[in-house]
């Protein structure tokens, strides 16, 4: 399936101010009531829908305010909603909505992405999960393989599955693709990937470990976000995307993404890390 895209916006405003700022929200239909502030963890712009990121639109051009016109990029990616692009006037303290796009949409929202990699119960064994659109009512998960939560920050987390393969052989290349099978009868696939599995018990072979904490998460094309404090995590990213045949195995030993209370941050937080996690095991832990 589908999991990244971007979005270019050519704005055209006649009463343009450098106030004026465009948000992506996600589902496409928002609220643009301002809500009451009901603790410190609740950030600006205090609207009643939390966009998924914004930019103000003199961000790309400084003349903006003079033409009232201007080219805004966003990146966006599969969310299992569809996307909507808003502008606003009176900034971040009283934004006033001026206008809505229409409603944009992945080929299939709820396809089945994001895969991660975990070692099993065994050393013969890997956990593949991932995330989809589809309830266990509507589709039968299945991995195959071969050679400020509850208010404004609230979104669907959609559904996280797993899946366990057994009885692998040592030190050997495997490729997989995730999947449903739907109610009808057809199936839905994502693209494919490859790990390597574990040596056998005992043997001696080079393993190399990568531990870091405290990551977090970074946007690429520039936009601003709630929770927006970790530019950093794309360098990390990177590096690690970079050097990814150099490393067998990750341990992020917690403080994951910082979503705090934003929860479209985990998905954005999966998607930054999903060339590293399925490729090689990427182990978690509670920060404590």
């Amino acid at each position: 399936g589908e999991d990244i895209a971007w979005v270019n916006v050519d704005l055209i405003n006649p009463d343009p101010s450098e106030d004026d700022w465009v948000a992506v929200f996600s589902p496409a239909i928002f609220s643009s009531s301002t809500c009451s502030i009901e603790n410190e963890e609740i950030q600006s712009p205090y609207l009643c829908s939390s966009p998924i990121k914004y930019k103000y639109a003199n961000y790309s051009d400084s003349n903006y305010t003079a033409t009232g016109r201007t080219s805004l990029k966003f990146q966006v990616i599969n969310q299992r909603e569809d996307f909507s692009i808003a502008l606003f006037s009176g900034g971040l303290s009283k934004p006033k909505l001026v206008a809505v796009s229409n409603f944009i949409s992945f080929a299939n929202p709820k396809a089945p992405l994001y895969p991660r990699l975990a070692h099993g119960k065994s050393w013969n064994e890997m956990t593949v999960t991932w995330t989809s659109g589809y309830s266990i009512d509507e589709a039968v998960p299945f991995a195959e393989w071969g050679a400020p939560a509850l208010t404004v920050g609230w979104r669907d987390l959609g559904f996280t599955h797993t899946s366990f393969l057994t009885n692998l052989w040592p030190n050997t290349w495997y490729s997989y693709r995730i999947g449903h099978i739907l109610s009808n009868g057809s199936y839905v696939w994502s693209k494919t990937y490859s790990f390597k599995s574990s040596p056998y018990p005992g043997q001696d072979s080079l393993q190399r470990v990568i531990i870091f904490g405290d990551m977090g998460k970074g946007e690429h094309a520039g936009s601003n976000e709630y929770s927006s404090k970790d530019p950093g995590a794309l360098n990390s990213t990177d590096q690690l995307i970079k050097n990814l045949k150099n490393y067998d195995i990750v341990f992020h030993i917690g403080d994951i993404a910082y979503a705090d209370g934003y929860i479209t941050d985990w998905d954005q937080f999966l998607q930054q890390v999903e060339p590293i996690a399925s490729t090689v095991p990427y182990m978690v832990a509670r920060f404590v």
